[in-house]
Order: structure tokens, then sequence, then C-alpha cells
């Protein structure tokens, strides 16, 4: 069963600061800022050890969507709203594709294989393949990712036969495929992937509409050769999400400043600053304070014009901070220690050190959000766009989420 894609931000953390929250700029004392200007390749923003760590690989804080060091989006985004104009300053939505013929991250789908090359023609639609064998997807090196059909040869043929659902005229649709080592790939006859001596994992490749008989049978045929070690094969077919971005508008960044322990960025929204720190207090002098799984986000609005403006800001995060798979199910809870508020994410599996391998990031433990009490703050769990356009037209968020579990809403 096709498992559901469900719309929703389940870790939302909003800070809402009216006026007090901006001062103008002869109320703050310059001095000089520590730290170097440069140009760097990533910027670090929440560096609390290997697994638990995001960056912003793009020169704008804005421009792409923060990133766990294995590539993977670990989506943080921050807004603020000046005088009812909303500006995103980080992190960028990043529309999730939907399954429409799901890959095996999402249903072990039928397929059938051979290991002994096949005769000509093996490729198209029309072949006969009933001599073959049946196997669910993923085929692959046993306990890698989803294999489901151990592949042990040196090579294999696939073959997926489907019918292709009703689709909007105006969607995209796309092939993600996942491979290793060698593969070239067939959609009704007609060769569209051909990748020579590598291994990729969930490449996203744009379909020409006219390839695919929308509504009637199509097949999909693939060939991989593993030259050695691991061995994966898997493909689906998916579409563009209905759900648009909503925070458009984007601040404009002056700087950015790297210390030992701070990235600091600098923005102008409308006439307003934002001044924004990510603080990793990775202090060796302190060593309960080195080992604190704990990162902090700083920030400072400042009026440019000398006048007073109403400013709200905005901050969010989802669970792929604590997952490896997004079809992973999670749970999400809030709560409260002291004066300090947090939202909590984790997988309900929670799989102590169960894997290993390249491109891994840690699903067991849990995620926390939080901030100390204070009465122009919310903290809140809810729909993924529906918060997004609340904050955009009140300035507020809605508090209805619930604490529960769910799949985790967004495929890659």
């Amino acid at each position: 069963m096709l498992k559901s894609t469900i719309n929703k931000i389940l870790t939302v953390f909003t800070i809402a600061a009216l006026l007090g929250a901006c001062s103008s700029q002869s109320e703050v004392t310059q001095k000089e800022e520590a730290g170097a200007e440069f140009r760097a390749p990533a910027y670090p923003l929440i560096t609390i050890d290997p697994y638990t760590s995001a960056w912003s690989m793009s020169d704008n804080l804005f421009d792409t969507p923060v990133k766990h060091w294995t590539g993977r989006n670990h989506s943080l985004i921050g807004a603020i709203r000046v005088d009812g104009e909303t500006y995103r300053f980080l992190g960028k939505e990043e529309i999730p594709l939907e399954p429409v013929v799901a890959n095996a991250k999402f249903e072990a789908w039928d397929g059938k294989y051979v290991t002994k090359k096949p005769a000509s023609g093996w490729e198209k639609p029309e072949f006969n393949a009933s001599s073959w064998k049946s196997g669910k997807a993923a085929f692959g090196t046993p306990n890698m990712s989803e294999t489901a059909t151990p592949w042990e040869t040196e090579h294999i043929w696939v073959r997926r036969q489907f019918t292709m659902p009703e689709v909007n005229s105006e969607s995209d649709l796309f092939l993600v495929y996942s491979h290793d080592d060698d593969f070239e790939l067939y959609l009704n006859g007609k060769e569209i992937v051909n990748t020579g001596n590598r291994a990729k994992s969930n490449v996203v490749l744009k379909l020409d509409r006219n390839l695919l008989n929308i509504g009637g049978e199509n097949t999909i045929a693939a060939h991989c050769w593993d030259r050695g070690g691991l061995a994966y094969v898997d493909f689906g077919v998916f579409k563009e999400s209905d759900i648009k971005p909503v925070f458009a508008q984007t601040a404009v960044q002056n700087s950015v400043k790297i210390t030992a322990t701070q990235t600091k960025y600098d923005f102008t929204c409308g006439p307003v600053d934002l001044r924004v720190e990510f603080v990793s207090p990775l202090l060796m002098d302190d060593l309960d304070l080195l080992s604190r799984p704990v990162n902090y986000i700083n920030y400072e609005a400042v009026s440019t014009d000398g006048k007073s403006h109403d400013v709200e800001v905005y901050f969010e995060a989802t669970p792929e901070w604590a997952v490896n798979e997004l079809n992973q199910q999670v749970e999400v809870t809030s709560g409260k220690t002291g004066n300090v508020s947090f939202l909590k994410t984790g997988t309900t599996e929670q799989p102590v050190l169960e894997r290993k391998g390249d491109n891994i990031r840690i699903d067991w433990g849990y995620f926390f959000l939080a901030s100390p009490e204070a009465e122009n703050k919310t903290l809140a769990i809810g729909d993924f766009a529906g918060m997004k356009k609340s904050f955009i037209e009140s300035g507020k968020v809605n508090v209805g989420g619930k604490n529960g579990q769910s799949d985790h809403p967004r495929p890659e």
C-alpha cells in the first residue's frame, strides 16, 4: 500500500516579536564585528556533531535549502514580517515531489528480472518476459536500503509494467532512480538514461510527457552492471506537488562573517536591518559546554530610518532533522521544562546504530526546537503551507496542530 503524503510541518517554531524587538540605529552601539568576511564553499549553521550538522551551500542564506553534510535537505526556514511585508532570510521552500508510480522507498513494487543476458528487444514494451523471474523492488545487495530481492551477480535486467494514472497536464513528471553501478534505462523502448561507470542515489530526471501513455500501459526496462562492492536498482515516476512556495520575497543580504564559533549574517528587510547569528559554543576550556548538544540562533532587528516598525520573526524546521529516509514514520510532541518551551520530533522506530555505510543520516534520538517562554512568543505544530500563509497575513501562526505520529511529509 502506498504511504500517503501528508503535507504537514511537524515542527514549526515561531517567534512573534512586535515593536519592542526593533531598536533604532542610533540606539545601537557601533563596534567592529569580529570575524572574517569571505566567500566560503559552505557556511556552518548548526555544528553539534558530524551527524547533527547543517550548512548553507549558497552565497545568500536564502538561495537554497539548508543542507545536511550528505547533501540532503535539513529544512530550516526563517522569515521576518516588517509592517505587514514578509521577507525570507533563511533557507528556501523546496516542495517535495509526490510519487505517482512509487519507487521502493514508498512501496516494494513488482518487477520481472533475469541475471543472464536476455534476448534482443528485452527493453521493448511488446517483449515477452513470461520466463523471467518475479521479484519485489528494490533489487540489490541484501540489507542495503530498501532491497527486497537480493541481487548478487554481475548483471541484472529488470522490467516494470504499470498503468500510468491521469495527472494534471500542467504538472511536470520526473523519473527518480537509484543505481549501483553502470545503469541504462528505457521508457517504452526509448533509452533515457545511460550512466557509464558510476553509482547514484535518488537522481531526478524530468520526463517528456509524450514518452508516457497517460491512463494506459507503460514499460520501464533497465540493465545494471555491478562492477564490485554494493549493488542496487530502483526507480519510479513522480510529479510536482500541488503545493506552491509561500515565502517568495527575499531579504537583501549585506554580509556574512565567520568566526571560530559563529556564523553572522546581516540583512536589509525594507526599513529594518536584521542581524542573525548561528552560535556553536564549542569552547575547549569548558567540557560541559563543549559536550552539550545545543546550538543557538540569535537575532536582532534594527530600524534604519529612525521610525518605529512592527516586526515579527518566524523560524521553522521539519522532521528531516531526525530521519534517514523521508518515508520513515515520526512522532512529534510539544512540552515545557522550567521556563523553556520546546517542540520535539524523532522516528517512532528509534533504530539505534542499526544503519551503516555512506550517505547515512542519524534516525535515532530526537530533534528539539526550543525557546524561553515569553508573552510574545509562540511555538506551534501545523500545516506546511498554512502556517506560512497565516504568518504572512497576520504575523501569527495557527496553534491547532496536535502531538502525534505521521509518515514524514517530504518525499524527495
